[in-house]
């Protein structure tokens, strides 16, 4: 099952700890918890982050110039655009953003249930990768970009997600355009 989510049918929804909010692209069924989510937040001040007990948080900036985390004891860490950095859910997390707003693209899932990837092509003119996954989202953001997803052909214009359901086997992804692209691809394997 193959689905084109649009920029317009994104969930917008206050974060859990009421500082701002988030785009909801995608998510587990489930209305209490979930099992993973796929969300993108704008970030206009420095501040804390949720917490997520018994998760995984990966994050990357998407627009801006970058925010600085001090996850928990550790080296603080310099995000720029593009940049991804997995940590715990269940970490204390500080942001700073280094010269004004910024955008990131998350993933929040269960590591006992689900196995990640979450990758960022960017530049190439054209790619290809087969992939096992039970899901596969391929978040679009930068100009229309078109794919081929087992033989068939899919336009992605900007901000909206193509999203990849499989039960069995194993699913051929090709980046057919010639012009650079900016594209997420975020695979969910079931354990």
């Amino acid at each position: 099952m193959i689905e084109l989510i649009k920029a317009d049918q994104y969930t917008k929804m206050l974060w859990k700890n009421g500082a701002g909010f988030t785009l909801e692209i995608a998510r587990s069924q489930g209305e209490a918890d979930f099992d993973w989510r796929i969300s993108m937040a704008d970030v206009t001040t420095s501040g804390p982050f949720s917490l997520f007990p018994n998760k995984q948080r990966i994050i990357s900036v998407l627009d801006g110039q970058g925010m600085i985390l001090h996850v928990d004891d550790l080296a603080a860490k310099k995000l720029n655009q593009g940049e991804i950095l997995a940590f715990s859910g269940e970490s204390h997390v500080q942001s700073e953003l280094v010269d004004g707003a910024i955008r990131d693209l998350n993933l929040i899932y269960d590591p006992a249930k689900f196995y990640v990837r979450f990758q960022w092509l960017n530049d190439a003119p054209e790619q290809a990768f087969i992939s096992s996954a039970d899901l596969i989202f391929i978040f679009n953001h930068g100009s229309e970009t078109e794919v081929n997803i087992d033989d068939h052909f899919f336009e992605i214009a900007a901000h909206e997600t193509l999203k990849i359901e499989k039960n069995t086997g194993v699913t051929s992804v090709h980046f057919t355009q010639t012009q650079a692209k900016s594209c997420y691809v975020i695979e969910l394997i079931q354990r």
